[in-house]
């Protein structure tokens, strides 16, 4: 997608096709000086959903989501606080809670005609990623990649096999994410005492570290059957 400019010199706006598709256009005018009328008839509006947002989550009905994860929705980074952990058991709308936020997000961005620069990863792909960086010998470069990515999420947080290597990747993402006020949100299962069951014996110290940023950095919002 081209970023063309107004003849103002300013950025054009942007919209998304409205074919369902959510394919983004980049108009030829900025907001201020962009014919409305023309921009409907060419079949766009106003882009709130991203292009990568699975189609599953496109239709939440976010009153049917538990009454903690509602509450949440209106999340943002805020000083230090600058995650979200979404705690609780499977089926109370966590992931679509998440997706609620990303989408709020995205459409505030897309108003001043930017693309919200987020990834979402369940820990399956996490796992990949750090596993490829293994195998061509650029882990480290993997994960300074996750580490200073403005915007990331982490879905069902404390599935994957938490061994040494991983635990030490997820704490140094964690903190270093962590002090550099960088927007993440996680979601998960279990709660702090669960979670550190999942580090390996010989780890504990590891897992109790990562509770300790996880509390000190997040705002924490559980939320039962």
């Amino acid at each position: 997608m081209s970023d063309i400019a107004c003849h103002c010199g300013r950025r054009g706006a942007l919209f998304a096709k409205n074919d369902g598709s959510l394919k983004l256009v980049r108009w030829h005018h900025c907001r201020e000086h962009l014919d409305k009328e023309r921009v409907a008839l060419a079949g766009l509006v106003d882009s709130t959903i991203p292009p990568s947002m699975p189609e599953i989550f496109r239709d939440t009905d976010v009153t049917r989501l538990h009454p903690n994860i509602q509450k949440a929705l209106d999340w943002k980074p805020q000083g230090d606080v600058s995650g979200l952990l979404l705690h609780g058991t499977t089926g109370i709308g966590k992931t679509r809670g998440i997706w609620a936020i990303i989408c709020r997000l995205w459409a505030e961005e897309a108003l001043k005609d930017k693309q919200l620069n987020f990834q979402f990863l369940t820990m399956r792909k996490l796992e990949t990623t750090i596993e490829s960086g293994f195998k061509d010998q650029k882990h480290g470069t993997a994960i300074d990649q996750l580490i200073s990515l403005p915007f990331l999420i982490l879905d069902d947080f404390g599935k994957e096999r938490l061994t040494q290597r991983m635990a030490s990747d997820l704490f140094a993402i964690i903190d270093e994410r962590s002090t550099a006020r960088r927007a993440t949100i996680i979601s998960t299962n279990f709660n702090g005492s669960t979670l550190l069951e999942r580090f390996d014996p010989r780890d504990k110290e590891t897992g109790v570290a990562l509770i300790r940023r996880l509390k000190d950095y997040y705002r924490m919002v559980g939320a039962g059957a």
